[in-house]
């Protein structure tokens, strides 16, 4: 059973509301730097404090998803059957901390009423001046020097204070990581397994990465290169077929898994852009159906000269299409606030599904209470991913409201139908509204999103409004929705 207190206070003399959509992924990225170094110590409480008050907050300014880091460098914030516990949660590569931080936010999400989608760094082998220890099990970096990104003369990427990385040209490479995802989404309950650096490294162009000796011989053989393609389009063809491997196999496994990229913020128009720079070809992601979310990275201002956030989200329109739902990237870390607000509204005024704010460290309590007071003001339902699945869940049942006193109101139903492909209801959706019909697409008509383990849900109303009428739908995990009741009155 679930108590929440809302209030139903509706001061009719005010300005009609402009209409809020009902539906819209509202993400945020989670980064493994955001719940492991605020604190003086490396103290499982204070992290596992900080998720819980974090996906709190999210939920009560109407997010509906997270992106958790939980994969930097080849390192793990999770129980990996394949690659050493990360430093950043003891202090020490390889030590284990105790707690499982990817389960305890999968458990703390859905209590929230959020999708947990595990975010990793693809192709980064490492993040330092100096080798990993020896660890078990050993860090891919040193069990695989051999599959590292090389220049032209053939040399290896040198360590630094950035990420080295490994060479997507490499088959073993993909396969490796591929095992690594597998891992995480067969034994953790996600929503969505989302990759980070899926691409060649930065400086690819200039230092000619990567002429490692696999990949140079692999291009230059009728089997490694067998369309004879020519050095770019070979190194793009490559990241290609492992994204397009990786959701094969993370579909086989749980179907209902949505496979997302966070992408370099330009396509191919500005300098620093994902085809050229680091043979990122999204768009071919998206036509040949191996990705059901790209999230372009457009940390760019409204005012900036020659890439400005709109003409850049405009452009990556123009380019995508709607193969794919494209989720425009905030920047919410280099930007101020009424910036982001503004494009927020550049996002729905050209008719994206959704945004994803980077990143979470970056919203404080005023910017959160800010989205609870405007453009979030009312729950929203992720779009529908109908090419994962597209046959609705059963229609909830016997829907009832009772009055037990004179605040408290409890709303309760069933479900006994199973749907065609016996898929389970993922959540309820309670409507209400003065208007007859219920507009289902107008996001203040959603009065409360539920998990669908609920058959019941309880709420403090401090005045009681008796021309509204509710209804309820279910939802499945692709955001299948149901048909709604009959709306009923409270009486």
């Amino acid at each position: 059973m679930v108590l929440i207190s809302i209030s139903l206070i509706h001061n009719f003399t005010k300005p009609k509301l402009v209409s809020l959509p009902s539906r819209e992924l509202r993400g945020i990225w989670m980064s493994r730097f955001d719940y492991t170094q605020p604190f003086k110590t490396h103290n499982p409480d204070s992290m596992k404090a900080y998720i819980s008050d974090s996906f709190r907050k999210l939920k009560a300014a109407n997010f509906n998803v997270v992106f958790f880091q939980v994969r930097g460098n080849g390192d793990a914030l999770y129980a990996s059957r394949y690659e050493p516990w990360s430093a950043f949660l003891t202090g020490e590569l390889g030590k284990n901390p105790g707690w499982d931080p990817l389960a305890f936010a999968v458990e703390a999400a859905h209590q929230n009423g959020l999708e947990l989608h595990a975010w990793i760094n693809t192709f980064p082998a490492w993040r330092g001046t100096t080798p990993p220890p020896i660890t078990r099990p050993l860090q891919p970096y040193r069990a695989h020097p051999d599959w590292l990104v090389c220049d032209n003369t053939g040399k290896p990427m040198p360590l630094s204070e950035h990420y080295v990385s490994f060479s997507p040209g490499i088959p073993a490479v993909r396969d490796y990581i591929i095992k690594v995802v597998s891992d995480i989404v067969s034994r953790y309950d996600i929503d969505g397994l989302h990759f980070d650096y899926v691409r060649y490294p930065e400086g690819s162009q200039a230092h000619g990465y990567s002429h490692d000796p696999i990949s140079s011989a692999r291009f230059s053989s009728p089997d490694g290169n067998p369309l004879n393609l020519n050095w770019a389009d070979w190194q793009r063809e490559q990241v290609t077929e492992f994204i397009a491997k990786a959701y094969d196999r993370i579909t086989t496994i749980k179907p209902w898994v949505k496979v997302s990229v966070a992408a370099i913020g330009s396509y191919q128009s500005a300098e620093w852009n994902g085809y050229h720079s680091v043979f990122q070809d999204v768009r071919r992601w998206s036509e040949i159906g191996k990705i059901d979310m790209l999230i372009p990275m457009t940390y760019y201002a409204r005012n900036q000269s020659e890439y400005s956030f709109p003409k850049v989200i405009k452009d990556w329109k123009s380019k995508i299409g709607r193969e794919r739902p494209l989720l425009p990237g905030l920047g919410a870390f280099n930007l101020e606030w009424k910036e982001i607000i503004a494009e927020i509204q550049d996002v729905r005024n050209n008719q994206f599904p959704g945004m994803v704010f980077f990143a979470l460290s970056s919203l404080d309590d005023e910017n959160f209470n800010s989205l609870q007071n405007t453009e979030f003001k009312f729950p929203a339902i992720i779009p529908a991913f109908s090419w994962k699945d597209s046959i609705p869940p059963a229609t909830p049942t016997n829907f009832t409201i009772d009055k037990t006193d004179s605040k408290i109101v409890e709303f309760t139903w069933q479900v006994s139908a199973i749907p065609i492909d016996k898929d389970v209801c993922k959540r309820f959706i309670i409507y209400r509204s003065v208007n007859l019909p219920i507009d289902l697409t107008k996001g203040e008509n959603i009065f409360a999103i539920i998990p669908g383990t609920e058959t019941s849900y309880k709420t403090e109303m401090k005045l009681l409004d008796r021309r509204y009428s509710f209804t309820i739908t279910s939802l499945d995990d692709a955001g299948n929705e149901s048909t709604p009741l009959s709306p009923i009155r409270l009486e």
